[in-house]
């Protein structure tokens, strides 16, 4: 009896400790993507603002001015996939009814997928909603619905369960970043060629692919753990070969009913100035450049700050003059946080936008605790910049 249980506990130490290597692979790919990101952000946020100036003062060569662009934003958007997978994102919460969610994506299985997959949903009726993004959450879902029909290239069955679970202490300790409580789960299957144990180990990190080349990006994957981690939620992944693999997503259900405020409207909003002065703080030269031109555009008074404590000095300086502050979050001596803190003792109503392409959870609330309630994710477009200077300076 003794030799059985030493065997099974050498057993669960290895368990935990194959468990917590994985974590902190996991976690050393994410920092290093998240910082060759937030560096690379920096370097696309000027060339994008630019490329809207050069629309405009040279309208003859606005298809190779478009060319640039549309590469400016491809690239742009494999950053921001990086950067999710690298320390979640953050979010506006609202509640999703994830019964409703579940139906659209099932009508799109069923009118876009070959007619060789069969389909096998079973979606509890009480299924309970949960805060985060919807349009995130269905990206999570559709993109393991697509992994799993082309895993079966000559047909197969595809299986979608939703249920309300209860996980326990037993099973959170068993999965990186698992909690116990209540959630809501979606466990995708199917009955492919199944993914070798060597394989499944790496099938989260970004840009591992076991596709052709040119078949994918290998972000895939990545994106959907990153998204999980921003809602609060775990995936677990198994597979057999020659049987199918198993994707089973949680993310924390909605128990209060309460109201949430959804995000801020995205859509471009006109705005014009009328001489204010407004203050940009950012450590990288090339995008305080191109800042102070688009806002210099839009009759601003524009002055620029490269770090918290230059910004400080510039306040202290001009005092009231400010009607608006944009800063940054990650800056040398003094980061945006601390800026904004000691910025609202001088300026106490001052308006801030809080731009930022890796911006986490926790410090958008620390960013809330003081008031600010703009955020606009580098690269932005001009469009983007004025559509949150509307909504900075609505009434």
């Amino acid at each position: 009896m003794l030799t059985i249980l030493a065997i099974r506990d050498l057993t669960e130490r290895k368990r935990v400790s194959a468990q917590v290597i994985k974590t902190q692979r996991l976690e050393s790919i994410g920092t290093f993507a998240g910082n060759i990101a937030h560096d690379l952000n920096n370097a696309l946020a000027p060339v994008l603002m630019s490329l809207e100036l050069l629309h405009k003062q040279n309208p003859n060569s606005s298809e190779l001015v478009n060319t640039i662009e549309s590469g400016a934003n491809r690239g742009a958007d494999m950053l921001r996939q990086l950067l999710v997978f690298s320390k979640g994102s953050y979010i506006e919460p609202q509640i999703v009814q994830t019964a409703t969610l579940l139906d659209e994506i099932l009508e799109i299985i069923r009118s876009t997928f070959p007619k060789n997959i069969e389909l096998n949903a079973e979606i509890a009726e009480d299924l309970h909603p949960v805060l985060g993004d919807p349009t995130q959450i269905h990206q999570v879902l559709l993109n393991l619905c697509v992994n799993a029909r082309d895993a079966m290239p000559d047909g197969g069955s595809l299986s979608v369960l939703a249920e309300n679970v209860e996980v326990d202490a037993s099973y959170a300790s068993a999965i990186a970043g698992a909690h116990p409580g209540s959630y809501v789960m979606w466990r995708i299957s199917d009955t492919g060629g199944g993914i070798p144990p060597e394989i499944l180990d790496r099938i989260f990190e970004p840009f591992f692919t076991t596709k052709a080349l040119g078949k994918g990006t290998g972000l895939g994957l990545s994106i959907v753990v990153g998204i999980v981690k921003s809602h609060h939620g775990f995936i677990n992944a198994y597979s057999t070969l020659m049987k199918g693999s198993t994707f089973a997503v949680y993310i924390p259900a909605d128990l209060t009913g309460a109201a949430v405020t959804g995000a801020i409207e995205t859509k471009q909003a006109y705005f014009m100035g009328n001489g204010e002065a407004i203050l940009i703080v950012d450590d990288s030269v090339g995008m305080l450049s191109a800042a102070k031109a688009v806002l210099t555009a839009l009759n601003l008074h524009v002055f620029t700050a490269t770090d918290g404590q230059d910004a400080l000095e510039v306040v202290k300086q001009f005092g009231n003059a400010f009607s608006a502050v944009i800063t940054d979050v990650h800056m040398p001596n003094m980061d945006g946080l601390a800026f904004v803190r000691e910025l609202r003792a001088f300026l106490p109503d001052v308006r801030i936008i809080v731009i930022s392409g890796n911006l986490d959870e926790d410090e958008a609330n620390g960013f809330i605790e003081m008031g600010v309630h703009t955020f606009l994710e580098k690269p932005f477009t001009q469009e983007k910049l004025t559509t949150a200077l509307a909504h900075a300076f609505a009434p």
